[in-house]
């Protein structure tokens, strides 16, 4: 199912398509149906390199829980310090399997997520994969960076996040344009507005 994206920025970004992941928290197995998006007049992503996700992007994902927590008698809350770490590593393996490299956790920050609650905010430092006769030196990585916010809902959790450039691609045909204050806004306008009803399984 394809999670909606806020209505300021439906205009400028568009679905890519989805990917379905599985992790197991405690007793319950945690099921993730990521959504991808990309700007509108954004270039095809192998046109930079092998990687389907695009260098500038952004995700929204509906998380399902089975059995549901209520069930097993604990909330998203009081299991959150648990789920935040294994969403975020999942996201990792997700970027991973598609050939960026991630080197590590830049910044841990606790912010207020869009229903109210506490959540967890991760950047990760990564380098994005690029066909190195798109550019110029050669260079078979662009510097990026990633973040993915995690926080409870009343059943679940919600997650979102995005991708973003540091660099540039050194190379006319392959332009890229990079404006990271500008991604991070957007990231985190998704983030604060994002309307995410996880469900229980």
């Amino acid at each position: 199912m394809t999670t909606d994206l806020p209505e300021s920025l439906a205009e400028r970004w568009q679905p890519l398509g989805t990917r379905t992941g599985e992790a197991s928290v405690l007793v319950a197995t945690i099921t993730t149906e990521t959504t991808l998006y990309e700007p509108t007049d954004s270039r095809a992503p192998s046109e930079l390199g092998p990687s389907r996700i695009p260098v500038r992007s952004l995700f929204a994902v509906d998380v399902g829980i089975s059995p549901s927590l209520s069930t097993i008698g604990v909330s998203p809350e009081s299991t959150f310090s648990k789920a935040a770490p294994k969403a975020k590593s999942q996201f990792v393996d997700t970027l991973t399997d598609e050939g960026l490299v991630v080197d590590g956790t830049r910044e841990t920050l606790d912010f207020e997520g869009p229903n109210g609650n506490a959540g967890k905010w991760y950047v990760l430092e990564a380098a994005y994969p690029v066909d190195p006769d798109v550019t110029a030196n050669g260079t078979d990585r662009v510097a990026t960076e990633a973040h993915v916010a995690v926080w409870p809902t009343e059943t679940s959790y919600g997650m979102a996040g995005g991708v973003l450039p540091l660099e540039t691609v050194d190379a006319e045909a392959s332009a890229l344009e990079v404006n990271p204050d500008r991604d991070r806004e957007t990231i985190s306008e998704l983030v604060r507005t994002i309307e995410i009803d996880s469900q229980a399984e």
